[in-house]
């Protein structure tokens, strides 16, 4: 789709796991992503997008859509009161509008499905409660990591 006509090879997919990887490793250390990080990163996407729209590669509603998964984990973030991270549904928006929403739907369940596996093996094991937070950005990671190499 849109990766495979602009730029191939695997430029976007190469650029948005260095970013994502970035933004992991804050999430892990500070369990926060800096604002500054997650500006810059949907200026560039929404960038890329208005060129793909112009360009005529994507259509406004394809962007529109590629919104879908961040907005649900933002209002998710906004109903659960911020059990699940802002950063992470802001990261999600990033890719679906450099990934599109087919492959950032898939992302978002490989790590949905690796997150809840750590997490049900670190109960197991009574190394975390109920209350407990892991980052989530890592297993964004590993799910472009299925997507990307798998």
């Amino acid at each position: 789709m849109r990766i495979d006509i602009w730029l191939g090879n695997g430029v976007m997919e190469g650029i948005s796991l260095i970013y994502m990887s970035v933004c992991a490793v804050f999430d892990i250390r500070h369990r926060e992503i800096p604002l500054p990080l997650i500006l810059c990163g949907i200026a560039a996407a929404f960038g890329i997008n208005i060129w793909w729209i112009m360009g005529g590669t994507v259509t406004v509603l394809e962007t529109g859509i590629a919104l879908l998964p961040g907005v649900f984990f933002l209002l998710t973030s906004f109903f659960t009161r911020e059990k699940v991270g802002y950063g992470d549904g802001l990261l999600l928006i990033i890719l679906g509008l450099l990934l599109g929403v087919y492959r950032c739907f898939f992302i978002l369940s490989i790590g949905l499905v690796f997150s809840a596996a750590v997490s049900l093996f670190l109960l197991l094991l009574h190394r975390a409660g109920r209350h407990s937070r892991i980052p989530f950005a890592p297993f964004l990671i590993l799910g472009m990591g299925v997507v990307f190499f798998g």
